[in-house]
């Protein structure tokens, strides 16, 4: 199951987001502040700025068309760990401070957040992780291309934790986030062949990719970072042996074993990219209908979008994000400062091709489909989300959409949103 915090620790997670940045893909880290930790060794030379997260759980890039700034398959490579002091340890981080660059590795156990009570718990069995976001260490999991001219029917689709289980939000920095997640037969024609790791590859070379959907085992967040714009993860693969280094596992895992959901959609092969994607976020009342015309809500009181950004948009594009853990997300950090107190509808729709409403100005071939075709997963237990499948007699020719209803309560003593963290 994909874990979930306790209420308390995501109010938590509310204030921290209130003075954190969230990174996006391709964004260059901030330097890190240092601290304390086991050593120091391992140095990347004065003045080097951090990398981008590593893609650690594969993608399917439905529309055949990748986000901009989407790391290019190639070799993998990961930084000489000759000792363990050379990382740092579960002790060393300042909480809500970032990693200090000049740490490579993390060594220590897996750290997981209970979902029942939110109590963070570290695994006995200490490891050497090799960090994201660091120049020195690179990995690329499979991301696929689709065959457009049948569109592909998404399995899941999971809407942030906190959205779906806060009665009402008091933040007005709130962030909000969707996953498509995909179930993958391996009698499937086009990527059924991409199933299981008998044919998995380690790249070596560049424009060379994994060849099959496969998991790199993450870490979680180093200790003291959980929680925070500034959460750093690792993996455990890491170098090949050598009997005077650290090695890691080297070890490819089946991405199903590694991400579940509630209701179980049959095991999640990898995650879904479709560049049609648009969030329109707008307060309403009543029960608004949807205007295939304007590809937004409409009815009496509905007011005009606050936020209408699309992925396919060159002005304004609303970037994928590769998450601390090496997933995708469709992530978006809502400034509603100026937001009345009310309802607010968070809608992601696919947008299709006909001039009727917004374009997506690539060929869409991506689809939400009823009975059981794309289900809403990890739902939380206060504000439902919604879907509306593709061909519904409400829609025009967009792929489908799911939506979420969310109060702004008065403000006063909440912080920021930061929503779900994908493994």
């Amino acid at each position: 199951m994909i874990l979930r915090t306790s209420y308390k620790i995501m109010v938590i997670a509310l204030m921290i987001i209130m003075v954190s940045a969230f990174t996006l893909l391709a964004a260059p880290g901030q330097p890190g502040v240092p601290g304390g930790g086991n050593g120091g060794g391992n140095k990347p030379p004065t003045g080097e700025e951090t990398g981008s997260n590593n893609l650690s759980f594969p993608v399917i890039l439905s529309d055949n068309v990748g986000p901009a700034g989407f790391p290019a398959d190639g070799a993998w490579k990961f930084a000489t760990i000759g000792s363990t002091d050379e990382c740092i340890g579960e002790e060393g981080v300042i909480p809500g401070t970032p990693v200090p660059p000049e740490y490579l590795c993390y060594y220590g156990g897996k750290v997981t957040v209970v979902s029942e009570t939110g109590e963070i718990v570290i695994d006995p069995e200490k490891k050497v992780w090799w960090l994201q976001k660091r120049t020195q260490n690179f990995w690329k999991t499979l991301s696929v291309g689709h065959d457009v001219s049948t569109p592909l029917v998404v399995s899941a689709v999971d809407v942030g934790d906190l959205l779906e289980s806060s009665p009402s939000i008091q933040a007005r920095q709130i962030r909000v986030e969707f996953n498509l997640l995909q179930n993958v037969d391996p009698a499937d024609s086009e990527l059924g062949s991409f199933v299981g790791l008998t044919n998995c590859v380690i790249p070596t070379t560049a424009g060379e990719n994994v060849g099959c959907f496969a998991a790199l085992g993450m870490s979680g967040a180093v200790p003291g970072t959980e929680q925070s714009g500034n959460e750093m993860q690792g993996t455990d693969f890491g170098p090949g042996p050598d009997p005077g280094l650290l090695t890691g596992t080297l070890t490819l895992f089946d991405p199903a074993t590694v991400r579940s959901t509630t209701p179980d959609v049959g095991g999640i092969e990898a995650l879904v990219y479709s560049r049609c994607a648009r969030l329109v976020i707008q307060k309403i009342t009543g029960n608004p209908t949807w205007d295939e015309t304007t590809g937004q809500w409409a009815g009496a009181g509905v007011g005009a979008p606050l936020v209408n950004i699309a992925a396919y948009s060159n002005t304004n594009p609303w970037s994928v994000e590769i998450t601390s853990g090496g997933s995708i997300v469709y992530g978006y950090n809502w400034n509603a400062k100026s937001a009345s107190t009310g309802t607010y509808r968070l809608t992601f729709v696919l947008d299709g091709n006909d001039d009727e409403g917004p374009v997506c100005t690539t060929p869409l071939a991506t689809r939400f489909e009823p009975l059981g075709g794309t289900q809403l997963v990890n739902v939380g237990e206060n504000n439902p989300s919604h879907i509306i499948p593709a061909g519904d007699s409400d829609l025009g020719d967009e792929g489908g959409l799911a939506y979420i209803d969310l109060m702004l309560s008065t403000k006063g003593g909440g912080g920021g949103n930061k929503g779900n963290k994908p493994n």
